[in-house]
């Protein structure tokens, strides 16, 4: 009955229909999945374009009681009926659905992806008209369109619309990105005398059921490939078209820091709220895209300068720099707790995370892409890296993974290039130790991290790892294994460079014997086989020692004999085998 009523003529029947279907589907969900699931979503998914909006209104509400309640697995075969109607609606010549459209695109993606993962790329064409057109017949490529006949504006409507084109990307980003590669399992034959030579899911083989009556073609390659290579100059062409007149908005002042540690960055371009949350969707979409176009295996072949580095792309980025660094002033806006919005918007009114996106695409592009010399960049770019480190309380969480991003490719294995770029990478290494030892903002699996590209990077580069900073810093590693809840991370990041006969650790390790003796059986990991795998590598570290005292070896042997562990065990293995 209510199938029905979703049909008929009057607005207002096929309302009440929709709201009581609403209704229904969070009480008898499972009968309804068995019985009528694909009518529901064919008949919920049409009014996704629906004239009225008071019925696209009760739509909406129905198609997250959908997803709230459906498995994307039992939805899975029906979601082209959304897709769909949803990319029809982007294409609409009624303005009202087209911005609805991005409603419904918001329970999609808040049910992070789902389904949505296999229909985010072949939407991409019909997203980016909500914000442009093609040009004329002469010309190649989209052009903005004006927000005419709307409550938005148009650099507010396009905001909203380039948020949701990078939770696209990151969608996307996720559904590609390879799976983790676990650690070998350890088998203790104590506990488990057999265990079986593979172990696999079924399911995991399975890439679900294939029905042909549902199925749907994936987007051809070349179709992806024009549209995304335009969508830099959209970029370039939105944020010439927001942000404020430069010569009203340089010069000014702006603070890092609160209280007496507040210090001035004179020179840095301040933006209005609305040209700070731009930025903030461009640098995180221009982001978004570097990710997409490097991904291993992609199907589409993309090249970097054709996608990036074209006449509007190297014009965009150098505008970006020349501004370069950013803030906003005034009020925060109020957003409702009660509103579900995927909008990020800018709460930082240093745009630390902005100014860095821009740092991290710039430098990536133009060092790994082409042999300029960027020594004009570097002069802009390093003081300010510099300040952020000094003035860290302004790094959040995800600005800070922005800056470790950075520092990874810097110290990495193309450091080379990086030094051929003109950045000084000796001065680099002093600003990041420094910022190690003050570090009071970092969380632990950043701290973490950035212990990790110290040790790793920085050791294997001969340009680098003479530092006497650097040196003294790598003889404060043997200091964690004197606390009680030591990452397991750190204990194989200790392994490693004894491994490479880091003599300043060893000889620091030498001195901490005593104590790190003492606490060894005092050591906590989350897990109890982490707590097992940390202690077998800690009885590997000490026989990579390259020689013991006999007061050494002493010690040694009395923490085996009284260790009420299973390390005094492993350590008894080990130094059995020098």
């Amino acid at each position: 009955d209510l199938l029905s009523r979703l049909k008929h003529h009057n607005g207002t029947v096929r309302r009440t229909a929709c709201a009581e279907l609403c209704e229904l589907i969070k009480i008898r969900t499972e009968d309804i999945i068995q019985r009528h699931l694909s009518p529901i979503c064919l008949a919920i998914s049409g009014m996704i374009q629906d004239p009225d909006a008071k019925i696209r209104k009760t739509a909406l509400k129905t198609v997250e009681a959908i997803l709230d309640n459906v498995p994307s697995v039992r939805l899975s075969p029906f979601f082209h009926y959304f897709t769909l109607n949803l990319r029809c609606a982007m294409t609409d010549i009624n303005r009202n659905i087209q911005e609805d459209s991005l409603l419904f695109l918001d329970c999609f993606i808040r049910k992070d992806g789902g389904p949505m993962e296999k229909a985010a790329e072949e939407m991409l064409p019909d997203f980016l008209a909500l914000v442009s057109k093609l040009r004329n017949d002469s010309e190649i490529g989209r052009t903005l369109t004006l927000n005419l006949g709307s409550k938005l504006t148009s650099v507010e409507w396009r905001i909203k619309v380039l948020s949701r084109l990078q939770a696209i990307f990151r969608i996307v980003l996720v559904a590609k990105a390879p799976p983790p590669c676990e650690p070998a399992p350890i088998f203790s034959v104590d506990r488990q005398p057999y265990f079986g030579l593979y172990k696999t899911k079924l399911m995991d083989q399975l890439d679900g059921p294939d029905f042909g009556i549902y199925s749907h073609k994936s987007p051809q390659p070349d179709l992806i490939k024009r549209h995304l290579m335009i969508v830099v100059p959209l970029l370039f062409e939105s944020w010439l078209e927001g942000r404020p007149e430069q010569e009203a908005t340089t010069g000014k002042r702006t603070w890092l820091g609160e209280g007496s540690e507040q210090k001035a960055l004179t020179g840095s371009c301040v933006l209005t709220q609305e040209a700070g949350a731009l930025l903030a969707c461009i640098t995180n979409t221009l982001h978004s895209l570097w990710q997409y176009v490097k991904i291993p295996d992609s199907p589409y072949a993309f090249d970097m300068n054709t996608v990036f580095l074209g006449p509007e792309g190297r014009k965009f980025l150098s505008h970006l720099l020349s501004n370069f660094p950013y803030s906003y002033s005034g009020a925060r806006s109020r957003v409702s707790k009660s509103e579900w919005n995927v909008m990020e918007h800018n709460n930082d009114p240093n745009c630390v995370r902005e100014n860095l996106l821009i740092c991290f695409v710039y430098l990536m592009l133009y060092v790994n892409c082409t042999e300029k010399n960027l020594a004009k960049e570097m002069a802009i770019i390093m003081p300010y890296l510099k300040k952020i480190m000094l003035h860290q309380r302004q790094l959040k969480e995800e600005s800070s993974a922005c800056l470790l991003d950075l520092l990874s490719e810097c110290f990495g294995k193309n450091y080379r290039k990086w030094q051929r770029s003109g950045m000084d990478l000796s001065a680099l290494l002093e600003d990041v130790v420094a910022f190690y030892k003050r570090d009071k903002v970092l969380s632990e699996p950043n701290k973490l991290r950035l212990s990790q590209i110290l040790a790793n990077d920085i050791f294997d580069n001969p340009l680098l790892n003479k530092s006497a900073s650097y040196h003294h810093w790598l003889t404060t590693l043997p200091d964690i294994l004197c606390q009680t809840p030591v990452p397991k991370a750190s204990i194989d990041t200790i392994h490693r460079l004894f491994q490479k006969n880091c003599q300043p650790l060893q000889e620091a390790f030498h001195k901490k014997l005593p104590d790190i003796l003492a606490n060894l059986d005092n050591i906590q990991m989350a897990t109890p086989e982490d707590l097992d795998a940390a202690r077998r590598t800690l009885s590997y570290t000490i026989y990579y020692m390259p020689s013991y005292s006999q007061e050494e070896h002493s010690m040694l042997q009395q923490f085996i004999d009284s260790s009420t562990t299973s390390l005094g065990k492993y350590i008894r293995e080990s130094m059995q085998q020098r």
